[in-house]
């Protein structure tokens, strides 16, 4: 039956067509590959010198904020000093309001003594000549004190108007001062929001960037595996491999290849502990997998250039028919196998129809 099964495949799609057809269908996807590669980079690039463009007009923004937060610094200290010399001033008001009220305080008591001198001077003028003498030196005195105290209250007068023009200055100066920071600050906040917006803008090209890098080092990976399936077809051929490819399964031989005995051994048997994983030997394509009378699930890979491996008795297979595995891949589980009354699994090695010892092409462990 089995033997039936590999004549077939070989009259049917399974021929060294299938490895050149796999071997073209693996250029045109490595040259697709590329290109989509070419594209991924050419945007990359385009990312990279818009994210480096942003960067220089953040760079801008970054020293004009330095440049309007110096000039914050330049007119905070300007308007305290402003402040400082309004608070003087002020005190100074305060101090010449208090001498001018003790000044027209002084005077009022000085009136007050001169007007009943004058007043007596003004009634006694043809009193006594001593008592006028002497009223009269009284006044003169009084009067000198009084223009003196006047004189006196004209300049404080005149000091206080002065002061109070230098409040009226600095309060001016204080309203254009922080009129001035208003807009200051108003220029360092536009600044601030247009850097958040770069800044956000940045982090999105980032975002996107780390993205296509991901995609990239994706296809570059995809590129490697079809260049090794490439190398496979082209270069690694199944019978260079020959003694050392690896076991399909962990267990121990029970059943050896004997062509010639009775009943014949076409392959060898393996006996597993367990339901244990089942690789395939080589990379090639699953041409069969189905149930097969005798040989409970079986599946067949081609490994090109006339090679296959058989693998049977599995409980169950992970692979499809035209699925195409790598050396190692697990394609199922092995099964009960009925000789052994164990789990085990049944492999056979062909080349064209022919079955070949595989124990003479897997490594000894």
């Amino acid at each position: 039956m089995i033997i039936a099964i590999f004549a077939l495949l070989m009259q049917g799609c399974v021929s060294s067509a299938f490895a050149d057809s796999t071997v073209e269908r693996l250029k045109d996807e490595i040259k697709d590959t590329k290109q989509t590669v070419k594209k991924q980079k050419h945007e990359l690039l385009k990312l990279t010198r818009e994210e480096r463009s942003m960067f220089g007009e953040l760079a801008a923004i970054e020293d004009r904020i330095l440049g309007v937060e110096r000039e914050l610094f330049r007119q905070e200290d300007d308007l305290a000093g402003i402040l400082e010399d309004e608070r003087a001033a002020k005190a100074d008001q305060l101090i010449l309001e208090n001498e001018l009220e003790k000044i027209a305080t002084k005077l009022r008591s000085m009136l007050t003594q001169i007007w009943p001198i004058h007043s007596r001077k003004l009634e006694n003028k043809f009193g006594s000549l001593e008592d006028w003498e002497e009223a009269d030196r009284k006044f003169v005195w009084l009067a000198s004190l009084y223009n003196d105290a006047k004189v006196e209250l004209d300049k404080a007068s005149e000091k206080a108007a002065q002061i109070t023009e230098n409040i009226k200055v600095q309060k001016e100066l204080r309203l254009k001062a922080e009129k001035k920071l208003a807009e200051i600050n108003g220029t360092k906040d536009n600044l601030l929001d247009d850097k958040l917006s770069l800044l956000s803008g940045i982090k999105g090209i980032r975002a996107l960037k780390i993205s296509r890098e991901q995609e990239l080092k994706g296809l570059l990976e995809t590129i490697n595996k079809l260049n090794y399936k490439l190398k496979s077809l082209t270069s690694k051929k199944i019978a260079n491999f020959k003694g050392s490819l690896p076991r399909p399964c962990v267990g121990d031989i029970k059943y050896r290849f004997e062509p010639s005995g009775k009943p014949p051994v076409r392959g060898i048997g393996i006996q597993t502990t367990g339901n244990v994983d089942v690789k395939s030997i080589f990379w090639g394509k699953v041409v069969h997998n189905d149930t097969l009378r005798g040989f409970g699930r079986v599946v067949i890979i081609y490994h090109g250039y006339n090679y296959y491996s058989l693998y049977a008795y599995l409980a169950e297979s992970f692979v499809k028919t035209g699925q195409e595995v790598e050396k190692d891949e697990i394609i199922g589980k092995t099964g009960y196998y009925p000789n052994l009354k164990e789990t085990g699994l049944y492999f056979e090695l062909r080349f064209h129809q022919k079955p070949v010892d595989p124990q003479k092409w897997l490594a000894r462990n």
